[in-house]
C-alpha cells in the first residue's frame, strides 16, 4: 500500500511540473512573439529591396494581428496592403488568420482592390523554441517566422500568384 502511494505522489507531482513548464514555455513563447515590427528589407528572388521601395509595420498582440506593407520595386508598378487579422498560439500549434484584407494594386495608373484573403481560414504552424529563438514553421513547409527579442524573419518559398521566394526582414521596436 505504502508503494502505491508513493507511486501517486510522484505521478502527481510529475504532472505538476510539466504543467508549470508549459505554462513557462507559452509564457517565454508569447515574449517572442508579441510585439510591434518594422519592414527593414524584403528579398525576392534573391534580390534585396529596402526603404523606400519596401516598407511596413507588424503587430501581433492579444490574438489580434495587424499587418501594413507598401512593395514599390518596379517603378510602374505598386502594391499597398493593410490587414487585421487574429492569431492561436499554444506551446505546439500557431495559427493566423488575416480576416479583414485589403490589397490596393496600381499598375500604369489603373487601381485594382483585392478584398480576399491569400489564404482560407487560419493557416496552422508548429511550434518550437531552440535557444533564446521561436520558430514557426506551416504544416506544409512553405512558410517559416523565426523570431528573437530583436526582429523577425518571415520566409516564404511560394509567395503570391508568382510564387516568389521572398525573405522579409523585421527589426522589433519597443
Amino acid at each position: 500500500m505504502n508503494y502505491l502511494k508513493i507511486y501517486l505522489l510522484s505521478f502527481f507531482l510529475l504532472l505538476n511540473y510539466l504543467k508549470a513548464n508549459a505554462s513557462d514555455n507559452i509564457n517565454d513563447i508569447k515574449s517572442l512573439l508579441e510585439g510591434r515590427y518594422e519592414l527593414v528589407y524584403w528579398t525576392e528572388n534573391k534580390i534585396q529591396y529596402d526603404y523606400p521601395e519596401v516598407a511596413g509595420v507588424l503587430v501581433i498582440n492579444n490574438n489580434n494581428a495587424l499587418i501594413t506593407m507598401d512593395k514599390n520595386m518596379n517603378k510602374n508598378k505598386s502594391v499597398e496592403l493593410i490587414a487585421w487579422g487574429k492569431y492561436k498560439i499554444n506551446t505546439k500549434s500557431f495559427h493566423i488568420a488575416w480576416n479583414d484584407w485589403k490589397l490596393l494594386l496600381i499598375e500604369n495608373n489603373i487601381k485594382t482592390i483585392k478584398k480576399d484573403s491569400p489564404w482560407e481560414g487560419m493557416r496552422e504552424y508548429s511550434v518550437s523554441l531552440k535557444g533564446n529563438k521561436l520558430v514557426l514553421t506551416s504544416i506544409t513547409g512553405k512558410q517559416s517566422w523565426e523570431l528573437d527579442k530583436k526582429s523577425l524573419v518571415y520566409r516564404d518559398t511560394e509567395w503570391g500568384e508568382d510564387k516568389d521566394e521572398v525573405v522579409r526582414y523585421w527589426k522589433r521596436i519597443e
